[in-house]
């Protein structure tokens, strides 16, 4: 399998170094992976963040590669968060690594008038804080998704994981479907993907497949799948999940990214089904 959605330990919330996920890749049989570590505009506690270490990353990256010794894809991406309250200093942050592989565009932290307040650490009390915090956020994608500047949109039902499967939370998406599929086809007409995340869990968010659904029904071919593995327990949870499920939606293949060019790889083949 392929896993285009993994942090280490150049990312804030992980500690995990790179070659010990590759070891673990190797050991597993997977194809290949890639790192998207965390880059948010705006940090976990509302603060500007104006550089990313990329030669960190670069001599964990060259450590990762020695691991791997060929025997596995091993790529350099980045998860690009945030990127609405600060698009000059994302532009700053992608100029500096032009051989970066791939790049997710995400947003993690709520607008300047919710004060930037992480998704995460949110208590999600009743539906009314709910749809307060789904508002901001589909206003915060749509201005990310009209800036572009990524390969693929990541974990878009993001706020679900603690609204709902965190705080028991019942919301309506429907209030959305608009917005999403004005989004979804500007991403087609650019060529971008749309990712399935597996959300570090053994099963799959059901509004993936709605997510899905639209897609391909307005046209979209290209998908990228991750974990958002933090650690090695969470290395490939759901993973094979979430590649069941873009075949269940009629998706053959998975885009894999490398100097930000995009490879079809047959999802059946990552799956030894083949």
């Amino acid at each position: 399998m392929f896993d285009a959605h993994i942090h280490s330990s150049m990312s804030f919330d992980s500690s995990v170094p790179r070659e010990d996920v590759v070891a673990e890749a190797v050991k597993r049989g997977f194809y290949g992976l890639c790192f998207t570590d965390h880059y948010d505009v705006v940090d976990s506690y509302g603060k500007f963040v104006s550089d990313y270490d990329w030669e960190g990353t670069r001599m964990a990256q060259q450590r990762a590669l020695a691991c791997a010794g060929g025997r596995i894809i091993v790529n350099n991406g980045i998860e690009l968060g945030n990127a609405p309250y600060g698009f000059a200093a994302a532009e700053s942050v992608l100029n500096a690594e032009p051989e970066v592989d791939f790049v997710l565009g995400s947003i993690h932290n709520a607008s300047e008038k919710l004060d930037y307040k992480d998704y995460y650490f949110v208590d999600y009390t009743d539906t009314d804080i709910c749809y307060k915090y789904l508002d901001d956020y589909f206003i915060q994608l749509e201005k990310l998704v009209e800036w572009g500047n990524f390969d693929s949109l990541a974990h878009v039902p993001y706020p679900l994981r603690y609204m709902m499967q965190r705080d028991g939370m019942d919301v309506d998406m429907a209030r959305y479907q608009s917005s999403i599929d004005s989004m979804l086809r500007t991403l087609i007409r650019r060529g971008q993907a749309i990712e399935i995340n597996a959300g570090k869990k053994p099963y799959i968010m059901p509004e993936y497949a709605y997510l899905l659904d639209r897609y391909r029904a307005l046209g979209g071919r290209l998908i990228t799948v991750g974990t958002d593995a933090h650690s090695i327990p969470q290395f490939g949870m759901g993973l094979k999940e979430a590649y069941m499920l873009a075949l269940e939606k009629g998706f053959e293949s998975v885009a894999v990214f490398k100097r930000r060019k995009c490879e079809l790889v047959s999802i059946r083949k990552l799956l030894a089904l083949e």
